[in-house]
């Protein structure tokens, strides 16, 4: 078998896609939340791809097909799964995605495809199986939240899942159930998935920064990961609220945590020079400053300040923007920071970075942010 099939989040397609580009770099399009990786699967993907946030699935890719003739594709499924079944028992499961392919019947496949593979080599258990066959019929999504530019190609896709990987599991880190809690907390998921998106394919982070950390949610995230955290907010607050949620989430007494009180203005002189690091943070815009000139200041100044601490970083931030961004026509300039987006961008390209993606996710009814990753200019 070859080649790894991904699996991504229903929440936000395209931003799933671009955490795969960020972690592993070149990939096929399948369907808008099916990715192929042209590697193998083994212990050096499955570390890298614990830093997803959005991967909901892992398969050992079997096939692909846009017929939906039932007899063909069961006929297909059922002798690729002869010759790469290994020994053992085993279950056949089944996704739908979307609206599935009219006339193809998921529990019909399941159940011809069974049929035809069992044997006393490998008996059937749907209770515990050593081994599963993945058949995922991908159909048209209607009502998306967040706009995709991917066509949808109805298409069925099948596989072995890899039993050493299994889906990221927030139980247990929500920010109702850490030490210390305020309303303002950045959910994990959002966390770990703007920490990803600051990857880049040959390099793992070792150093997060986040100026602007509020309750630690970001450097939780970047801790489990394994990273030396430099955390600074100007609230003292919120200092000693990150500096209990790091005490009670540290599991590694040879990581590096630092966190301190500190204008995102002077971080550079805290923290002097460093390598490979990465600055993700998710700015104070409850705040009244961010209703003002203030905020954007802020925000320039952050930029300003990574480029002297690592010249090669990347920056992953989120960035108050109206509902209507959510639409993300690419011939409107949305207001991001009570400014067309454009001013927006032209400040950071004047700072020394150049936007390498923009992205905005639904937060409620009446806010959205806008996911923006910058690279150096040079």
């Amino acid at each position: 078998m070859s080649g790894s099939l991904l699996l991504g989040s229903g929440w936000h397609p395209f931003l799933f896609r671009e955490e795969i580009s960020a972690l592993f770099g070149d990939f096929e399009v399948l369907h808008p939340r099916l990715v192929l990786l042209d590697k193998s699967i083994d212990e050096k993907l499955l570390s890298r791809l614990s830093r997803a946030a959005l991967v909901d699935d892992l398969l050992h890719f079997g096939g692909y097909s846009d017929v939906s003739d039932f007899d063909i594709i069961s006929e297909k499924i059922s002798n690729w799964s002869k010759e790469n079944l290994p020994s053992g028992s085993f279950a056949v499961r089944s996704k739908k995605l979307g609206s599935g392919i009219e006339g193809v019947s998921r529990r019909e496949l399941e159940k011809e495809v069974g049929a035809q593979l069992f044997s006393k080599k490998n008996p059937v258990d749907l209770q515990n199986p050593q081994y599963e066959i993945v058949i995922i019929v991908a159909g048209k999504v209607e009502g998306e939240v967040h706009w995709d530019s991917v066509k949808i190609t109805p298409c069925i896709i099948w596989g072995i899942r890899e039993n050493k990987w299994e889906k990221t599991n927030y139980i247990g880190r929500q920010p109702m159930e850490r030490p210390f809690f305020k309303p303002i907390s950045l959910e994990p998921r959002l966390a770990k998935l703007l920490i990803s998106l600051a990857h880049r394919e040959v390099i793992n982070p070792q150093i997060m920064i986040d100026p602007f950390c509020g309750t630690g949610g970001i450097a939780i995230e970047a801790l489990i990961q394994g990273m030396d955290v430099f955390a600074s907010d100007l609230d003292p607050t919120m200092v000693y609220g990150t500096q209990k949620n790091l005490l009670w989430a540290n599991k590694d007494d040879k990581t590096i945590i630092k966190v301190e009180k500190c204008s995102v203005k002077k971080i550079a002189d805290l923290w002097g020079g460093k390598e490979n690091c990465i600055f993700v943070f998710d700015p104070p815009y409850g705040r009244n400053a961010w209703k003002s000139d203030d905020g954007l200041e802020l925000f320039l100044s952050a930029l300003e300040q990574a480029l002297k601490i690592d010249s090669q970083s990347v920056i992953s931030t989120m960035l108050p923007a109206g509902s209507e961004s959510l639409e993300n026509n690419p011939d409107v300039d949305y207001i991001v920071m009570g400014r067309p987006w454009s001013e927006i961008e032209r400040e950071i390209n004047e700072r020394g970075w150049r936007v390498n993606l923009r992205s905005p996710v639904k937060v409620h009814k009446s806010l959205a942010r806008m996911v923006v990753v910058c690279h150096p200019l040079h």
